[in-house]
């Protein structure tokens, strides 16, 4: 199965770092037109199930679609594919789980001046990972499906093709682990920790194309990149 490497990574948690322009101009601070990215990730989070807590494991390709509703208001969709690999005992000795994510995603950035913005997003995303026996787990077979919500908040600094963004997020899990098999069993699980901190960056190579990393620490602990395309 083809793993990622945290140097070339990037997540599509939300998409937290926006602008245009080539001319950079104060009104391509805000959410101009429609925006496509494509992200791609590696991040680490802990979940709480009934007998302790364990560290997931995960690598995601994704896109994500914004349609602004004015210059300050952004929602939009996000899809993709992910791994994930569990150090529990039921899914331990079998392949990395993978499958689909999706997503609904909202962001609002009022502008505070020609240098500031403040940037809000939040998010729900459903996640359905699909884990298979191997070798040293014969006819074992399980099913990991979890619902992401979170909020984040932070200033967002515009200096000509540059955009710097920082501050803190919350996010809340709800998910169900099916073992089927030797073991059958249904598990309950939630994160381990619920706040964290981001920091990362945008650099726009003309007005409609941009690059950016960013990574994310607390609950969530990763590193992302992200390539985007500004329809105006």
């Amino acid at each position: 199965m083809m793993q990622i490497k945290p140097w070339t990574v990037l997540w599509l948690l939300p998409v937290l770092i926006s602008g245009t322009g080539s001319a950079f101009a104060d009104d391509t601070q805000t959410l101009a037109g429609v925006s496509a990215s494509v992200d791609i990730g590696h991040y680490r989070t802990d979940f709480a199930y009934p007998g302790g807590n364990y560290q997931a494991d995960v690598n995601y390709y994704g896109m994500t679609f914004v349609q602004p509703v004015s210059e300050s208001v952004g929602f939009g969709l996000l899809a993709g594919y992910q791994t994930t690999g569990m150090n529990n005992p039921s899914l331990n000795t079998l392949a990395d789980g993978y499958g689909p994510f999706a997503g609904l995603y909202f962001d609002w950035r009022p502008e505070l001046n020609d240098y500031w913005n403040l940037d809000m997003h939040a998010g729900y995303t459903w996640h359905d990972m699909s884990y298979t026996s191997n070798n040293q787990q014969p006819n074992q077979q399980a099913d990991l499906t979890w619902y992401t919500s979170y909020f984040g908040i932070g200033p967002l600094l515009h200096y000509g093709p540059w955009r710097l963004g920082l501050g803190g997020y919350y996010q809340n899990i709800s998910g169900t682990e099916t073992d089927s098999g030797s073991i059958n069993q249904k598990l309950d699980f939630s994160a381990v920790r619920s706040t964290g901190g981001y920091i990362g960056f945008m650099y726009y190579m003309n007005n409609s194309q941009s690059l950016g990393m960013y990574a994310l620490g607390g609950a969530v602990r990763g590193v992302s990149l992200i390539f985007r395309v500004e329809f105006q």
